[in-house]
């Protein structure tokens, strides 16, 4: 018999009709133990002494158990004539290089061992609710394992997560098993009841089906959580099993630890809904893991350079300051502070005109003038702006072309004095919130996700000092210094992350959107405590009644992995964070599934300073390949040419090649993968 759960709802309140028909015509249900009864935090069994390495510091630890009950059970076969032993007849093979361990080492592995394993052990979503119908109908339910631990140990285990099985069969204290199926003989003779009345349910194909339909047992196969997810087209299949070769083809201290927690963490989501919604989905496989490794990473780097407070910059910081506090991080020690692309633009423009004026132009779209200065939100100031700006240009003509480009900007520096006047009065009541933060660029360091880092530049021209700053990546032509941080990539040395950046950027910084409104300058107001007022950007309406639904679900499924991982922060490598992030989002930008890639590319852009016209993530969206039309028109030369000449003004010749650079690249890459 087979079933793979798939469409129902929690299993624990609604189990199939299916099972429930099985489990009517027993008179004794049996339930495998390890993969079915109970899962694991990990994705594979052995990661238990992986953990167990890196807890005790032993290099070679994990790989040594491995080898030490392959010995024992060989031992085993020959002297007895079974593969059957106990933990303690396993640590008695154990030596790593040679060395053996005294008995109160094993002692203190042995109990290493169960107590880790116990840690990461849960009850099934799917399993747990088989068992209570069993109960519920009235029948004789006992547990039956082919395991080393002894019956009191996975007594306990199974207690933990609410199990309360009176009749627990293990291999080990029987000497027969499962596999052989001389335990079912056993369990049979113990109850005193044939083996025809009893029905089995277990993850192993081998041991808890075919042997047992060979011995009379019924046996029912439920597939664990991790075959369910591998055969589920809706979650991304390449991501899923690279994740995989990371932690089951390697040995030891190699094992990506960090891809298999999130790799069992992802088939237990699956497990736990079904049928979860697509924000729900992205949070848990991608966004999780990301805002969690990115946390980790902080936390570590703080430690390391002494940093007193993380200034978490909005809108990203919302959720990173909620994630930090969930992980029993010192709440004192990251902060959330007002910073944007729009807080700095203006102080920078005050401090250094010729240099940021251009950062008023919307260079990546045709708008007019009128509507590059409207997206400032600079209330009764706009009006007056766009009054005096008339007198050199006409507002309403589209800026599509380098000379229209640079008539725009004559137009802008012939209104130098006004703009200035507005950017003072911004800088000044800026830098004053700044201060009420208590914010020292001395002893504090700045967090975001990063890319060009143009924050921070204008941010440090307008206090007239460097500080540090941590981000999960860089693009080659990022602003930089040598108190500057990054996580994944670091001006762009890591060419696939920066292909990611290039064809998917918002997929990247889509787990840090935030449902708080987006402030877009601080004004001198007496009547504060601090001394200043918030003003917020116009949102609009349209875009963030889809955008909220989706960005509450996917976070509280960030939150929920960041519970997942909690007790387990403090083995993870940043190395290995770091690998598994890379396998998630290169498989989610090049190779999506369609419900992937249909449902997420729809999402309405985040339009805080982007383009006027209406966009989707589609439409920034590159996949390798051309697997999907994309939801816009693509860039032409004229586009480039206009964009060329802006970014010669605004950041130099060199830069500029860097990024046209970046752009041939890109183009050619797209062509070769779609030959």
């Amino acid at each position: 018999m087979s079933y793979n759960s798939s469409s129902k709802a929690d299993s624990r309140q609604d189990i199939p009709d299916y099972f429930l028909s099985i489990l009517k015509q027993a008179e004794v249900v049996s339930f495998d133990v390890f993969d079915t009864l109970l899962i694991r935090t990990v994705a594979d069994p052995t990661d238990v002494f992986t953990i167990i390495e890196r807890k005790l510091n032993i290099l070679g630890f994990a790989e040594a158990r491995i080898q030490a009950e392959h010995k024992a059970r060989s031992l085993s076969w020959e002297k007895h004539e079974t593969h059957e032993v106990n933990i303690y007849d396993i640590y008695k093979q154990f030596s790593i290089k040679g060395k053996k361990f005294t008995k109160r080492d094993i002692e203190k592995f042995v109990a290493a061992e169960l107590e880790i394993e116990k840690s990461v052990l849960k009850a099934s979503p799917i399993v747990k609710g088989v068992y209570e119908k069993a109960l519920e109908l009235g029948k004789t339910v006992i547990a039956v394992s082919d395991m080393y631990l002894s019956e009191e140990h996975v007594r306990s285990f199974l207690e933990k997560e609410g199990y309360n099985i009176k009749k627990i069969f293990v291999s080990s204290d029987y000497k027969s098993s499962k596999h052989e199926g001389g335990l079912y003989e056993d369990v049979a003779k113990k109850l005193n009841v044939s083996l025809k009345k009893i029905v089995h349910f277990g993850d192993n194909f081998h041991s808890d089906v075919s042997v047992a339909l060979e011995k009379g047992v019924a046996g029912c196969f439920i597939s664990s959580l991790r075959e369910q997810l591998w055969s589920d087209c809706r979650y991304n299949q390449t991501a899923i099993h690279k994740l995989s070769s990371s932690y089951m083809e390697r040995k030891g201290s190699e094992r990506n630890l960090f891809s298999s927690i999130v790799a069992a963490y992802i088939a237990q989501f699956k497990a736990k809904k079904p049928t979860a919604s697509i924000p729900e989905q992205f949070g848990a496989m991608y966004g999780g893991p990301l805002v969690v490794g990115f946390i980790i990473w902080l936390q570590l780097i703080q430690k390391l350079e002494n940093v007193d407070c993380l200034r978490l910059a909005t809108r990203d910081g919302y959720i990173i300051k909620k994630v930090w506090d969930l992980l029993g991080f010192d709440p004192d020690r990251a902060q959330v502070m007002q910073s944007s692309r729009r807080l700095t633009m203006l102080p920078a423009i005050y401090v250094d005109f010729e240099k940021e004026i251009t950062s008023l132009l919307n260079t990546s779209t045709s708008s007019t003038m009128k509507e590059c200065i409207e997206r400032l939100s600079l209330g009764k100031e706009t009006d007056t702006l766009l009054e005096y700006i008339k007198k050199f240009i006409s507002i309403e003509m589209k800026i599509d072309t380098p000379v229209k480009n640079l008539a725009a900007l004559r137009a802008l520096r012939d209104s130098k004095n006004h703009l200035k006047k507005i950017a003072l009065a911004e800088k000044n009541a800026y830098t004053q919130y700044m201060q009420s933060e208590g914010f020292d660029p001395k002893k504090d360091a700045f967090v975001d996700c990063g890319w060009a880092l143009s924050s921070q530049r204008r941010t440090e021209r307008m206090l007239g000092s460097k500080f540090r700053g941590y981000y999960i990546g860089s693009l080659e032509h990022a602003y930089m210094h040598d108190q500057i941080r990054d996580f994944l990539f670091h001006k762009g040395d890591h060419s696939g992350w920066v292909s990611i950046v290039e064809q998917g950027v918002e997929l990247l910084e889509l787990p840090f959107a935030s449902n708080n409104l987006q402030v877009s300058h601080f004004e001198e107001n007496a009547q504060e405590k601090n001394g200043v007022s918030p003003v917020y950007i116009e949102q609009a309406r349209q875009y963030d009644i889809v955008r909220s639904a989706f960005i509450d679900r996917m976070q509280d499924q960030i939150c929920d992995f960041a519970e997942y991982v909690k007790p387990l922060i403090d083995i993870v490598t940043v190395s290995e964070m770091r690998e598994a992030l890379f396998i998630l989002f290169d498989a989610l930008v090049n190779t999506p599934t369609p419900y992937e890639y249909n449902n997420i590319s729809a999402l309405p852009h985040n339009r805080e300073l982007g383009a006027s016209g209406f966009a989707t993530i589609g439409t920034f969206w590159r996949t390798g390949g051309g697997h999907f039309a994309q939801m816009t028109h693509q860039p032409t030369w004229k586009d480039y040419a206009r964009l060329g000449v802006i970014s010669i003004k605004d950041v130099g010749v060199k830069v500029t090649w860097l990024r046209a650079k970046r752009v041939l690249r890109r183009k050619v890459s797209n062509k070769l993968k779609r030959k």
